[in-house]
């Protein structure tokens, strides 16, 4: 099930293994093996034009790309201006250090930076979204319950501040997935698909193969406007991450 015709798309945070050795190789074994779409994380190293090149000789789409935080606060236009250049939508902040997130001080000025980023996003023609992990539903230490996540819904602008839902994350974070995207309808226009492994590791594994409810979760994602289903894995099958890849997009094709 994709939505608008979009097809499942792969995050090649997955494949960073064997991307770091050859990038071009491993989008060409990804692309053989049905992939249509991917989430950038960095290019490989290769130059933007030489990949749009490989893009197009591989009929891939470019959902859009994580871009380190670094790169928001010292390289914004440039940035943006990559992710346009591929063809992609999106512009995500994939993570950020603690120093960044420890305190409602600290969340409330985040807030203030994503809606600045958001708002360069949305001027260059791209769509924003912030991706989660689990810290973001812990309780801030001085928030009287509220959480990172919490600040980061309610202080930014909701027509230019988009999240990249993670369904493992949510889970992980003690959050039900289907639940926060029907929470988040209209604001979630990316989704992380990656399943629970059994306890007490709880290791992320290739979507469809372990415990989430996937019925449900994509019922739920559907209703929230998702746009871009995305397999990811944080920890896939060391001696072969292509192959988790593929297996968790014919699962979620399936």
């Amino acid at each position: 099930m994709s939505h608008r015709n979009n097809p499942i798309a792969v995050q090649l945070y997955t494949v960073r293994a064997p991307a770091s050795q050859d990038f071009p190789g491993t989008l060409r074994r990804l692309a053989e093996g049905g992939v249509k779409a991917v989430e950038f994380a960095g290019y490989g190293g290769m130059e933007i034009p030489a990949l749009q090149a490989l893009m197009a000789e591989l009929g891939l789409r470019a959902v859009g790309s994580h871009i380190p935080l670094v790169q928001w606060q010292d390289n914004l236009q440039q940035s943006l201006n990559d992710v346009k250049a591929l063809g992609g939508e999106y512009a995500v902040v994939p993570w950020v250090p603690e120093e960044r997130r420890s305190s409602v001080e600290a969340a409330r000025t985040l807030a203030a930076s994503l809606d600045v980023w958001a708002a360069a996003a949305r001027d260059a023609g791209l769509g924003f979204a912030y991706h989660h992990h689990a810290f973001e539903f812990d309780p801030l230490p001085d928030g009287n319950g509220a959480t990172l996540f919490d600040i980061l819904a309610q202080e930014t602008d909701p027509n230019l501040v988009g999240f990249e839902i993670d369904v493992y994350w949510a889970a992980r974070g003690g959050v039900d997935p289907a639940h926060l995207l029907r929470e988040m309808t209209g604001r979630a226009p990316l989704m992380h698909l990656k399943d629970l492994g059994p306890a007490p590791e709880r290791k992320d594994v290739p979507a469809g193969t372990g415990e989430l409810d996937w019925a449900e979760i994509r019922a739920a994602a559907q209703a929230a406007g998702v746009r871009w289903q995305i397999v990811e894995q944080d920890n896939p099958n060391p001696d072969d991450p292509v192959a988790d890849t593929l297996l968790a997009l014919r699962n979620m094709e399936a």
